[in-house]
């Protein structure tokens, strides 16, 4: 964060006076920056849109959006909940919280499932959880209820799923078990889980196949995997807002399931049977 910050410094000094303005702001308001569009963003300082994104471009990003998705990814990682839960509740009109949350997951959604990163490694993730003896999947903290959807939904496709959530068992007896034809899938958003990361350093020095599905590409989770995958998590709350993640999920189980089509329909045949005996659902 202080490396863009200090970029910025530098380079404000020989910008176009416009530009200066943008620095200026920036500098003082970065923590609200993630939340603002660039138009939200040109009128808070009094300048044209064209003149933001040249800002941006000057700073070597392709854009706003792509300046704005760094500075994200820093921001989330420097501040606390409480922080967080100050900064996003003051930027939020009265009246406007439906739309607010709307805009956000909505774009949320879009930006995670067109991200270039995850549409070139989808298939061959697909791929490598066809070829994993056994798949785990680890999640602690808020990360752990998408863990523990993903681990549900493949497990109903006759794989052998092992998720390693909290309260599931030892986590170093877990690990201890993972081998080279296994794969380990790891949900981590930020502040990132340290015994996450640190399960994704000893599980590549052991040369075990590692997929992290985290949030940006300054997570330490992204350059510990053999694939990595980057779910937008902007959010108008304290906590941030999962629902690009779940998108994706939606995604590999859809595209997953299409291998194991028959281990798939056999599997959910069986379960309905057990719920019918077991009278599970209200009628």
């Amino acid at each position: 964060m202080q490396e863009l910050l200090k970029e910025i410094q530098k380079q404000a000094d020989t910008m176009p006076q416009a530009q200066q303005a943008v620095a200026d702001y920036i500098l003082a308001h970065y923590q609200d920056v993630p939340f603002l569009s660039v138009t939200a963003l040109a009128a808070a300082i009094g300048v044209s849109d064209t003149t933001v994104i040249k800002f941006c471009t000057r700073l070597g990003f392709p854009g706003y959006a792509g300046f704005r998705r760094a500075l994200s990814g820093y921001v989330q990682s420097e501040l606390t909940m409480y922080g967080k839960l100050e900064t996003r509740l003051d930027s939020i009109e009265d009246g406007s919280l439906l739309d607010e949350v709307l805009a956000c997951d909505r774009s949320n959604v879009e930006l995670t499932l067109n991200n270039p990163v995850n549409r070139r490694n989808f298939d061959r993730l697909l791929q490598m959880l066809d070829e994993a003896r056994t798949i785990y999947i680890c999640g602690f903290r808020t990360a752990a209820m998408q863990a523990e959807f993903l681990a549900a939904c493949l497990s109903q496709q006759a794989r052998s799923v092992v998720p390693i959530l909290p309260g599931t068992g030892h986590f170093t007896d877990q690990l201890s078990r993972i081998g080279q034809n296994d794969l380990f899938l790891a949900f981590v958003f930020s502040r990132y889980s340290s015994e996450v990361i640190h399960a994704l350093q000893f599980l590549q020095k052991e040369q075990v196949p590692c997929v992290a599905i985290t949030d940006t590409v300054s997570s330490p989770a992204y350059g510990l995997s053999d694939l990595a995958f980057l779910c937008e998590t902007a959010s108008c709350s304290y906590q941030g807002s999962y629902a690009g993640c779940t998108a994706l999920i939606n995604a590999i189980v859809t595209g997953s399931s299409r291998s194991r089509r028959t281990q798939t329909a056999k599997f959910l045949k069986r379960l309905e049977d057990v719920f019918v005996e077991f009278d599970t659902f209200y009628r």
